[in-house]
């Protein structure tokens, strides 16, 4: 298998879980954050990540897909 396909799959899998990985993990919401001397900085919403991963993974499922295909033609 292409490790784009894998990593495709990945993604959209973390993007599914998000919530309850960081949950499990002990994080919190401010992951996601640019924090200086206690002052929020930036910050991106989980569900911003989490539609950001998606994108990532279906692209890389499309990129993947294609050299695959690539292959089995060659």
């Amino acid at each position: 298998m292409n490790s784009k396909l894998i990593w495709g799959i990945v993604l959209l899998a973390l993007s599914l879980f998000l919530k309850p990985i960081m949950a499990i993990a002990g994080l919190d919401e401010r992951l996601f954050g640019l924090h200086l001397q206690g002052e929020t900085l930036f910050s991106l919403s989980p569900f911003l990540v989490r539609v950001i991963l998606a994108v990532i993974g279906v692209i890389m499922l499309i990129i993947g897909g294609m050299q695959a295909s690539n292959q089995k033609k060659k």
